[in-house]
């Protein structure tokens, strides 16, 4: 009789050692996944591209408010969604000079040289050559136009498809000064050239002198204040076949101002007033599509 008692009592204890071991089993594949995705932000239809003007202009040049004029008037037309206007301060318009404001960057000399400028106010639509977009190059071969052919030039790239959507969203820390730019791309045609995404940061409402202004001080638009990604953007590296995606997140410090805050500076930075503008290049030249995005402040 011990010995029963002793095999029962050794059976419960093993069943409620298997019964426990079940249990703690169960719960610990039940743990919920709490890592999730963030939303891909790029449309996957086949889209038309985006219509981007570099404009290059100068406080110092009369005609360039006659250029921000048209340009304007070109977004109004074919929609702000349709047409992005980067205004770059460079050239010889724009250098510093006493008493007037420097919205200059480090980036204009080189966009203005492998655009061949003839005269100012310039523009490249897209950085295709002038004549592939059906009007007179500034210069014969040349990208640059004069301004009165930009709204043409950006309706021709308007029916022309891209190869790639893009998709972003923009964050600003108030206390670290950080902005945060998360891109996504998605490939609708296959890419055998090499792409570049750039990621640039405008503001507009600035205020300054300008040469052939009827008001004084005259509102600035559209100014570019830095590219992100360099002067050439960066180098897309995963595949570019139909269906691809591409993930990029870029941090930015955004100082208190550019230039300086006096009167030869280029003024303080109001992120209120800023926006992200995100393209994708074949290196230097030829972008495919672009988006302008506001920037969430927190």
């Amino acid at each position: 009789m011990k010995m029963n008692y002793l095999k029962l009592g050794f059976a419960i204890a093993l069943t409620s050692i298997i019964v426990t071991g079940c249990d703690d089993a169960k719960t610990e594949e039940a743990k919920p996944n709490t890592t999730t995705e963030d939303p891909f932000l790029a449309s996957t239809a086949a889209s038309m591209r985006v219509a981007v003007l570099e404009d290059f202009t100068g406080v110092r040049c009369g005609y360039c408010p006659d250029g921000h004029v048209r340009a304007t008037a070109a977004q109004q037309e074919l929609g702000g969604d349709k047409f992005i206007i980067l205004a770059v301060h460079g050239g010889s318009y724009a250098s510093p000079a006493t008493g007037w404001a420097n919205f200059t960057t480090a980036f204009g000399s080189a966009l203005i040289a492998q655009s061949s400028v003839a005269g100012y106010p310039a523009g490249t639509i897209n950085r295709v050559k002038a004549a592939d977009l059906g009007v007179s190059p500034q210069i014969s071969g040349g990208i640059a136009m004069s301004r009165g052919s930009w709204a043409t030039a950006a309706k021709a790239i308007n029916a022309m498809p891209s190869p790639v959507n893009l998709g972003a969203k923009a964050e600003f820390n108030s206390t670290t000064r950080e902005l945060t730019v998360k891109v996504d791309g998605y490939y609708t045609a296959e890419e055998s050239a090499q792409n570049n995404i750039n990621v640039a940061l405008i503001q507009s409402k600035l205020m300054s002198k300008q040469s052939g202004a009827t008001t004084d001080p005259y509102e600035q638009n559209h100014v570019l204040r830095h590219l992100i990604t360099g002067q050439w953007g960066e180098v897309i590296t995963d595949a570019k076949t139909v269906g691809a995606k591409v993930r990029k997140t870029y941090t930015y410090s955004v100082p208190a101002d550019y230039n300086g805050t006096t009167t030869e500076g280029g003024g303080a930075v109001v992120i209120e007033n800023c926006n992200v503008v995100v393209f994708v290049s074949r290196d230097k030249t030829d972008i495919l599509t672009a988006l302008e995005i506001p920037i969430t402040v927190k």
